[in-house]
């Protein structure tokens, strides 16, 4: 159970969570869109504000980049004429008296019965799980022949801190269905990156070879992510 707290640092006041885990070996202090929190063996007796104090700066910088991060993220309304981006590109949502769902250059148009019979949240959701899957799908096909990789299923998930993940243990290819929002390149990046544990568990340096020989660019497309990932929520709160 996490148990709140306040410090100063460097004059400034930072509230963070205190966590003691069975499972941690080690002090560690995570820091994401949720704030700041300091993970704690169970038989730790450090002082939690002085081990905040030790990193203040680091502390302060992470505090800094994500209450920014939160200042700029979307806010996502789930109604007719608002903007949901699919591969980088801005598309207008759309409730029509058709059959099926379409994705066009500039819109998402949603069947009017699936609608009233649920909500534009959830057919706009299957709407990108089904057009993720498809494109996904495509590429990972692509970059596995070029890659001589395989994989034995995809799963579309909705994670809300990882873009994807490659078990070599039942060869499942994970990918978020949020990444369909980002640019085609760096749906390529992910999808190379994560093909490439197939053959290299970890990221050494064959690993980060095998990427640059697939996607030369990858270091400013995993910068991108890294400044923009925070943009690619489908609601408020990803599930």
């Amino acid at each position: 159970m996490d148990t709140t707290r306040t410090v100063t640092l460097k004059g400034e006041t930072v509230a963070y969570q205190v966590r003691r885990s069975a499972e941690a070996s080690q002090i560690r202090i995570d820091a994401g869109m949720d704030g700041i929190r300091l993970v704690l063996p169970v038989d730790s007796t450090a002082d939690p504000d002085a081990i905040m104090e030790e990193k203040a700066g680091w502390v302060l910088e992470k505090q800094a980049r994500y209450a920014r991060f939160r200042e700029e993220r979307p806010e996502r309304r789930f109604e007719e004429g608002e903007e949901f981006p699919i591969l980088g590109t801005g598309r207008r949502v759309e409730v029509q008296r058709i059959s099926e769902p379409e994705v066009t250059e500039d819109a998402i148009r949603l069947p009017e019965s699936r609608v009233e019979s649920t909500s534009i949240r959830e057919v706009l959701e299957e709407v990108y799980r089904e057009e993720a899957r498809s494109y996904f799908t495509r590429r990972a096909d692509h970059f596995c022949e070029e890659m001589g990789a395989s994989y034995d299923q995809i799963q579309i998930r909705n994670q809300k801190t990882r873009w994807g993940s490659y078990s070599q243990r039942t060869g499942t290819l994970s990918l978020n269905f949020r990444l369909l929002m980002a640019p085609p390149e760096v749906v390529d990046y992910v999808i190379v990156h994560e093909l490439a544990h197939a053959e290299h568990p970890n990221h050494g340096r064959r690993f980060w070879r095998l990427v640059a020989g697939h996607v030369p660019r990858y270091e400013k497309l995993d910068d991108w992510l890294d400044e923009n990932g925070h943009r690619l929520v489908f609601e408020d709160v990803p599930a």
